[in-house]
């Protein structure tokens, strides 16, 4: 894959703060903050108390702040959430997405811009990379990619030492997170969800022995008593989709004998060079091969094998 940089305006980054933050989000969040990994980003949930999620979000630490990643619509709800009992603790808690260029990259000339930034420039999965001009996040499961937040010194460095121009379509970047099998929260489909139906338990995203936190009885229910019926699948098609006219929640359809049926919930898609992928909710024993289509277009699509086991 050539290299490809671009801005990722949809996403938000939540910042906390405060002498508490360790104790707060470990009330909040599904890992453990209390024993947290400066060095290492971790993906994590955020939930109600009947344990469905408001955000999955990229959380890592940065100063003497945590910064949480996500899509727009996801931040809004975790940030009221998150204010909503933070005034019990002594955290600050606000949305920074105005002080930061969030950038989304890969391939080896980003890699070799990134470096002039940031010389000890990581490769490890999620590892973090942090100085005064920002910090980088390291992805290297599928892809190796680069989730970056600068500051304006930061970037204008970047943009200069990066020969191409920095690009503005997103869709390029979530077609690699699509075919990770990393999924986010939009709109339609906030609040919808516990962790274990977008894999989180595969992806280190929940740690099933930190204690009590929002939604935790469920959480841990859903993964000891094998409560959970869902799970998130990539499926593709050879052609591009209409995604600018489904929206996040929609409904795809399975075939029973010459009907259909309601086979699950539409989370993203992402249009490429040869066709489109999509990350959906649907039941956990689905295979790999089943064909289903979308119910407002009526579209086919494929599911494809998962990067991960949905066995952890």
């Amino acid at each position: 894959m050539a290299s490809f940089l671009v801005n990722l305006a949809s996403r938000h980054l939540v910042s906390i703060s405060g002498e508490q933050r360790d104790e707060y989000l470990h009330g909040q969040l599904t890992v453990n903050t209390k024993q947290f990994d400066a060095k290492k980003a971790r993906i994590t949930a955020h939930c109600d108390f009947k344990g469905k999620m408001w955000s999955v979000s990229i959380l890592s630490a940065f100063a003497q702040s945590y910064h949480m990643l996500m899509p727009q619509a996801s931040a809004k709800e975790t940030l009221t959430q998150l204010k909503k009992y933070g005034v019990f603790s002594k955290v600050a808690i606000e949305d920074t997405t105005a002080q930061w260029r969030i950038l989304g990259g890969s391939g080896e000339a980003v890699n070799a811009s990134l470096q002039t930034l940031f010389p000890d420039l990581t490769n490890e999965h999620l590892g973090v990379t942090s100085n005064t001009f920002g910090q980088v996040i390291t992805f290297d499961d599928t892809t190796v990619r680069y989730l970056v937040t600068l500051n304006e010194q930061g970037f204008i460095r970047l943009r200069d030492a990066y020969a191409d121009s920095i690009g503005d379509d997103e869709t390029v970047f979530e077609l690699l997170e699509i075919e990770a099998g990393l999924a986010f929260l939009q709109d339609n489909t906030v609040g919808e969800f516990v962790p274990q139906m977008l894999n989180l338990q595969a992806l280190n995203a929940i740690d099933f022995d930190k204690g009590c936190y929002m939604g935790q009885e469920v959480v841990a229910r859903t993964k000891f008593l094998g409560k959970n019926k869902r799970a998130t699948y990539i499926l593709s098609s050879d052609k591009s989709l209409p995604l600018d006219t489904i929206a996040p929640g929609a409904t795809l359809e399975k075939s029973v004998g010459e009907n259909f049926r309601r086979g699950g919930t539409l989370l993203t898609g992402a249009n490429g060079e040869n066709g489109s992928k999509v990350l959906a909710v649907l039941a956990n024993d689905t295979q790999v091969g089943d064909v289903l289509r979308l119910k407002d277009s009526g579209e086919q699509l494929t599911v494809l094998p998962l990067p991960y086991s949905l066995e952890n």
